[in-house]
């Protein structure tokens, strides 16, 4: 079947990444990502993602914002604080006076359940890209193979791992750079066993 592909074949380079300050607001993320979808829904020729690489002051890559990052930053913190097990709650009942408080509390943070979407993005687009964005951990190098690209996303629960050149960013791996070349393979063959 030919040379064995590396990470460095399928990876979308760095560069193809628009990137957002770590200090910026969310609703700037939301402007950047409306434009590349425009683009990709008109058939505009180039590259344009859904993902946006996280720079410092001193323009360090430091995160990646995904739309799933920036769905999952739409939770207000304070429904982001653990829950409690039922048994702890059959153990407050029979407590009723004291645990008044604590329900209340409970319902505070749950109210954006039942807000209208458009204030939930009103009112979450304040945060800053670093609460809501991941942090980059380097575990490809571009030399590495795809079983270990796949390996690392799902093992480590990364899914747009970033691929390194001689410690530095040079790259990013999802899966639909993978896709293809599981067509490639398989594409409707029988494989020899």
């Amino acid at each position: 079947m030919g040379d064995e592909k590396k990470v460095k074949d399928i990876m979308a380079h760095i560069d193809e990444y628009n990137t957002i300050y770590v200090e910026a607001p969310v609703c700037e993320v939301l402007s950047i990502l409306k434009e590349n979808y425009e683009k990709i829904k008109g058939n505009v020729t180039g590259k344009f993602h859904k993902t946006l690489i996280v720079i410092d002051a001193s323009n360090n890559i430091v995160g990646k914002l995904s739309v799933y990052d920036l769905v999952r930053g739409l939770v207000p913190e304070p429904a982001k604080k653990p829950e409690f097990s039922r048994s702890y709650y059959s153990i407050l009942s029979s407590r009723v006076l004291e645990v008044a408080d604590e329900v209340g509390q409970v319902q505070e943070r749950f109210k954006w359940l039942h807000s209208t979407f458009f204030n939930l993005v009103r009112q979450e687009c304040q945060k800053k890209v670093r609460d809501i964005m991941s942090p980059v951990h380097p575990l490809l190098v571009e030399e590495d193979n795809i079983n270990k690209a796949i390996y690392v996303m799902f093992k480590e629960n990364i899914r747009q791992p970033v691929v390194t050149r001689k410690g530095k960013i040079v790259g990013v791996v999802n899966i639909m750079d993978i896709f293809p070349i599981l067509l490639e393979i398989a594409g409707g063959q029988p494989l020899p066993t």
